[in-house]
């Protein structure tokens, strides 16, 4: 029984498939289509009487997040509190490190303002910089990532949604504990933060079908010592008699 049990859970970890995914580990693409978001992000309180969806997602190379202003727009204006906001700071924390984030302070307004206001539903793509000083380049901070950003427009309401991409090594992170703790927040647009932690490589099929197996031979072997045991007393019994 004991053999049979483990056989079962050796064949499904043999059968075991990691989710089918398109670009990276997680499942995310940076395309603009955030149906790949559902069940990655949390509902945030903003400073106002509106709520947020927003999203914080890592692999090995990469950070990703995601952000929609304003979810039930159609029902809810949120007292127009849907902005696509990547003129504010997105701050990322790894670990105990902060990295702040956007798209511009001052010289980018305009095309987010542009973006915002526009009467028709449109997409656009914008730069994500890294806003630190660094003696290499003073107060010119770096571009770091890409910003898949969609204005929504339904009747006299709009709406606001975008997904980032950041390389870690473009943020100067060369390697990730396991289970360190990511984190996204912005305290201008809601409150708290989002956080994951970062697992690293999951544990794959043939790993855990070599435990299966490992498994398999420790109760094959005590099975079958057990026999050799109950064989000998029948034995001496015999021999005794």
């Amino acid at each position: 029984m004991f053999l049979l049990i483990v056989s079962f859970f050796c064949v499904a970890a043999l059968l075991y498939n990691s989710p089918s995914v398109s670009g990276n580990s997680t499942g995310v693409v940076m395309n603009g289509n955030f149906k790949d978001w559902e069940g990655k992000y949390q509902n945030v309180r903003a400073n106002s009487d509106a709520f947020r969806h927003v999203g914080i997602w890592a692999d090995k190379e990469n950070i990703y997040f995601y952000m929609d202003s304003a979810p039930d727009f159609r029902t809810n204006n949120q007292g127009g509190d849907n902005q696509l906001y990547l003129n504010t700071d997105f701050t990322i924390t790894v670990g105990d490190e902060a990295y702040p984030v956007s798209s511009g302070h001052g010289f980018m307004d305009n095309q987010i303002m542009n973006f915002n206001n526009s009467s028709k539903s449109v997409s656009q793509v914008f730069d994500i910089k890294y806003w630190v000083w660094r003696q290499e380049y003073g107060y010119q901070p770096p571009t770091v990532g890409k910003a898949y950003a969609q204005h929504i427009v339904a009747g006299n309401r709009s709406n606001n949604i975008f997904e980032a991409q950041i390389p870690f090594s473009a943020l100067g992170i060369k390697e990730i504990p396991e289970n360190t703790k990511i984190a996204i927040s912005n305290e201008s647009i809601w409150r708290g933060n989002v956080s994951i932690n970062y697992a690293g490589s999951p544990t794959g099929p043939w790993l855990l079908a070599g435990i299966s197996l490992v498994f398999a031979g420790g109760g094959y072997y005590l099975q079958n010592q057990r026999r050799k045991k109950i064989t000998a007393s029948a034995t001496n019994e015999v021999i005794h008699a």
